[in-house]
């Protein structure tokens, strides 16, 4: 009986620590998950954020309005740090923001540039090397707007000839191939970050299930143990625990007639 006591007691803490091991394993699923959603995020930031700098230029150069030239500049200011982001910034923000320019949330305490927030978020340096090309390539397109804005705002005799010259160079096989040149380090970035996070997920997913099944047969063993155990009882005390109280309350009662004679049924 001690010794099936003494492999109960060894099984059930086994079975403790591989449940701790199996929490531990569902956990970094969830941190596989939450690396992958953040890549997502970041990449997708860096390419919605040269999708509104082209969207506020394109509506400078045609408005004239220095409301959008102001956000033009503020988007720059966000993506390199110099001003704070506004909270869950990377989501739906600059298409809320109208003519009225109420901003849809607050500004956060967070004033990092972009590529900071993409070097710590743990990306491989192949990965990291992509976004760092496309953001190069979307402030060497700064330069292009900032000289379509800057040819906008003239007012002299060739003002209007100016201004079509700023519209074309918004509008040029030039301008998009510049876009292109942002987004295509951004699509091979998804496709790397993507095919590593799923190989991240698939591993910690085998870990789990691993400890799952680990987990199961513990059980099972546990259960088969005190089975055992519950045997060893019965021999140990020749009969039925129920039997042996039986008897020993017979005897506290003065009964001592057969009193040796335990039922082992």
């Amino acid at each position: 009986f001690s010794r099936q006591l003494f492999w109960l007691i060894v099984l059930f803490a086994i079975l403790v620590s591989n449940f701790a091991l199996y929490v531990a394993a569902e956990k970094r699923i969830d941190r596989a998950n939450e690396v992958r959603l953040q890549a997502v995020l970041l990449a997708d930031e860096l390419r919605q954020s040269s999708d509104d700098l082209t969207r506020m230029v394109r509506s400078y150069v045609v408005t004239g309005k220095p409301l959008y030239k102001a956000h033009y500049q503020e988007i720059l200011d966000i993506r390199n740090g110099v001003v704070a982001r506004p909270e869950n910034y990377q989501g739906i923000y600059w298409d809320l923001v109208l003519d009225d320019d109420v901003r849809p949330t607050p500004r956060s305490a967070l004033q990092k540039p972009l590529l900071e927030l993409m070097r710590a978020a743990g990306f491989t340096q192949p990965e990291f090397a992509l976004l760092a090309t496309a953001k190069a390539n979307s402030d060497a397109l700064v330069a292009i707007e900032l000289e379509a804005m800057h040819l906008s705002e003239h007012s002299d005799a060739a003002a209007e000839e100016l201004w079509q010259r700023a519209r074309l160079m918004l509008y040029s096989d030039k301008y998009h191939q510049a876009k292109a040149a942002i987004m295509r380090p951004i699509a091979e970035f998804d496709r790397l970050a993507a095919q590593r996070n799923d190989a991240a997920v698939m591993n910690a997913s085998n870990v789990a299930l691993l400890f799952r099944v680990v987990m199961l047969l513990l059980i099972v063993a546990l259960m088969f143990s005190l089975w055992r155990t519950y045997q060893a009882l019965r021999l140990t005390l020749g009969s039925s625990v129920d039997a042996v109280k039986n008897k020993i309350d017979k005897i506290a009662q003065g009964d001592f007639d057969k009193t040796t004679s335990l039922d082992l049924s």
